[in-house]
């Protein structure tokens, strides 16, 4: 029985290590780059933040790269770039920044992707922005904007698929429930044939 229950609880762990595997997080690097994201903006006296849900999305993609220390140098560099780029705009948000300001700003952006081999597009009908990875999988999509800081202004701003689909949280963010459920319920299958065959034994 000894041996039976140290198994279950070897499958237990390995259950959920995998779960971990799906939460691998942010590494070092990344995390300075959502560290910038998460800075102010001043615009018109007032400070001003990208949504959190516009950093999330940074997020949900970091979670499946690996960014080295010389991408993120580089990154950080642009964004606070384009941070000095906004303020001397002098307009309350970047929706009304002038369209010259707002191609300046698309080159900056195109410029944040760069290092990572990632492009920038904007649509003027729309009035969204698409960041796609270097494989050209869209990785954001959402019109730019600027909120202040506990606004629920950026509440439900969600980037985008093709499709018109929300990108979901993933990685570290994600609700890893259905995978802990999933281990749990192999396990129990597991467990229950050695339960089985103990009992056959006997």
């Amino acid at each position: 029985m000894k041996k039976i229950s140290a198994i279950i609880a070897a499958l237990l762990v390995t259950a959920v290590s995998a779960v971990t595997v799906f939460a691998a997080g942010v590494n070092d690097n990344e995390r300075k780059v959502l560290d910038e994201l998460k800075t102010s903006v001043e615009m018109q006296g007032k400070d001003m933040y990208w949504p959190e849900a516009f950093v999330n999305q940074a997020e949900n993609y970091f979670n499946t790269i690996d960014m080295d220390a010389d991408q993120a140098e580089k990154i950080i560099a642009v964004i606070k770039n384009g941070k000095e780029q906004l303020e001397s705009t002098g307009a309350e948000n970047i929706a009304k920044c002038t369209a010259e300001q707002k191609k300046e700003l698309m080159t900056t952006l195109t410029d944040v992707v760069a290092p990572i081999n990632g492009t920038a597009s904007y649509d003027k009908t729309s009035g969204e922005v698409t960041l796609k990875s270097g494989n050209g999988e869209v990785i954001f999509k959402a019109v730019p904007t600027l909120v202040e800081k506990g606004s629920n202004k950026g509440e439900g701003i969600n980037g985008k698929t093709t499709d018109g689909g929300v990108i979901k949280i993933t990685g570290a963010s994600a609700d890893l429930s259905p995978f802990v459920l999933i281990g749990a319920a192999i396990v129990s299958v597991i467990a229950g044939g050695f339960v089985f065959a103990a009992r056959k034994r006997l």
